[in-house]
């Protein structure tokens, strides 16, 4: 029978703590190594945690709560909530039970959060027993049209300059750049030629039109501002019905002839760019100046003119104009849009009884100062942005329509205006006439209240008024004419 011989380890002289860790593996026949360690308790949760999202959308003019932070909590202690950082957290209110609201209804169209896009970003915390969790919470603001509706109503027009309602009807007189003054008839969307005009017209490139003198028997008609290469300047009017007819001559020919504006507010005004500035403080030339055609008295002593004749004169009222893109009328006072061409665009309101009157091209562009030695009173504007692409910014101002008790409530109390990039503005009238200069940052942005059914509104001419005082027309560089309305 074979002897069980227990053999003893050999082991050489080894540091204590590596001796330690080898014990286990050097013993005696059959016995148990060292007792097995016990791991560490993992640590017990007890702060709260967070169950709602950390993104919400709501929609413009919104009063009410609409979000609810909510959260859990392992120990089951009571949870209250607050705001706590972020950039846009004094935009916010919220409750202990979590019910979140602006502390004013946030507005799409002006938006107010740090980097101006209609996020809002603020740090909610949640406390239970003296623990506590965070969250950040992203807010999306989302357009609300608010009452208004673009129809596309026209297209095909070639180059057109500026549009003009006819007095008591419904149709609208649209002229193109080529010379062409076409009557569109929004009722049954027939377009045609006036004949007439041009049939008797001085040719051309029209720059502006408008129907004026309604109701005056010697100067109710068409005016249109031309300008030709070898005729030089004119302002021209026609009334069709009675075959009459009349001319004045404004200026020579300009290497720059720019743009011009015409407005029927009782009188007939027009301006009359300059962009190179060279004659826009010479009394002597037409180029930048604003001109005023009055009311033709047949009983002040003047002779009554010949069967054909129009009445067409007009008279230099004020000067320093850059590159004019329409009028507003306002009672006794007139707005006058004002493009720029390197600093500002800017838009004046002047009384038509005012003078002198200086709009101050060429030594101003906007309110910046671009000359030296300017003349001594100056009619500065109301509103000026600067020229540019970027936000805020615009390639060229377009004169808008003031609204009021003559429009639809959608757009309550408001001046609303464009610029040729597409961007739609608007501003509240009481802004508007509380006699200080107002900047972009103050204009609500109203482009996507005006998105249209079909088409697009990508670089806005003109506004018109409609023949009732519901509704109002766009016509667009690319010759569409969109009609504005309350939205049924």
């Amino acid at each position: 029978m074979l002897k069980k011989t227990l053999i003893p380890c050999r082991v050489a002289p080894i540091p204590a703590a590596l001796a330690a860790l080898l014990l286990g593996s050097c013993g005696g026949g059959g016995g148990e190594g060292g007792a097995p360690s016990t791991p560490s308790p993992s640590p017990v949760v007890t702060a709260p945690r967070f169950t709602s999202v950390g993104a919400a959308s709501v929609a413009e003019n919104t009063a009410d709560t609409f979000y609810t932070a909510t959260a859990t909590d392992p120990q089951g202690d009571p949870i209250s909530f607050a705001v706590i950082s972020g950039p846009d957290a004094d935009k916010f209110v919220i409750d202990g039970s979590g019910a979140l609201r602006f502390n004013t209804p946030p507005n799409f169209d002006l938006p107010t959060d740090s980097d101006l896009n209609n996020i809002y970003v603020v740090g909610l915390r949640a406390t239970a027993g003296g623990e506590t969790a965070n969250l950040s919470l992203s807010v999306t603001i989302t357009n609300d049209r608010e009452g208004i509706a673009v129809r596309r109503i026209a297209t095909g027009f070639v180059d057109p300059v500026d549009f003009s309602f006819v007095h008591d009807t419904p149709e609208l007189l649209v002229a193109e750049r080529s010379g062409r003054v076409l009557r569109f008839d929004p009722s049954d969307g027939s377009v045609t030629e006036d004949t007439f005009i041009r049939d008797n017209k001085i040719s051309g490139e029209i720059l502006a039109i408008a129907y004026a003198f309604p109701g005056r028997q010697f100067q109710e008609g068409t005016y249109i501002v031309t300008h030709s290469d070898q005729a030089g300047l004119y302002l021209q009017g026609f009334n069709g019905e009675n075959g009459r007819k009349g001319f004045s001559r404004l200026g020579d020919p300009s290497a720059q002839p720019g743009s011009a504006s015409l407005i029927a507010q009782n009188e007939l005004y027009g301006a009359i760019g300059n962009p190179g500035g060279d004659a826009a403080q010479n009394t002597s030339s037409a180029y930048g100046k604003l001109l005023r055609a009055g009311i033709f008295n047949v009983f002040g002593g003047a002779s009554i003119p010949p069967p054909g004749r129009l009445i067409v004169g007009a008279q230099i009222i004020g000067d320093g104009i850059q590159n004019p893109s329409g009028f507003t009328p306002a009672a006794d006072f007139l707005y006058l849009a004002d493009q720029g061409s390197t600093v500002e665009h800017e838009l004046t309101i002047f009384r038509r009884d005012w003078r002198p009157l200086d709009f101050g091209w060429p030594f101003y562009e906007g309110t910046q100062a671009s000359s030296t030695n300017p003349p001594a009173m100056i009619n500065g504007p109301t509103l000026a942005y600067d020229f540019g692409q970027a936000n805020k910014q615009g390639t060229g101002i377009v004169a808008g329509l003031l609204n009021n008790a003559n429009f639809f409530e959608a757009l309550g109390s408001t001046y609303v205006f464009a610029d040729t990039n597409g961007i739609i503005w608007s501003i509240p009238y009481s802004t508007l006439i509380d006699g200080f200069l107002h900047r972009a940052n103050e204009f609500e942005v109203r482009t996507e209240d005006f998105e249209p059914d079909v088409g697009s509104i990508d670089s806005p001419v003109a506004f018109a008024r409609g023949s009732a005082g519901d509704h109002f027309y766009i016509l667009d560089s690319d010759g569409e004419i969109f009609r504005v309305e309350p939205a049924s």
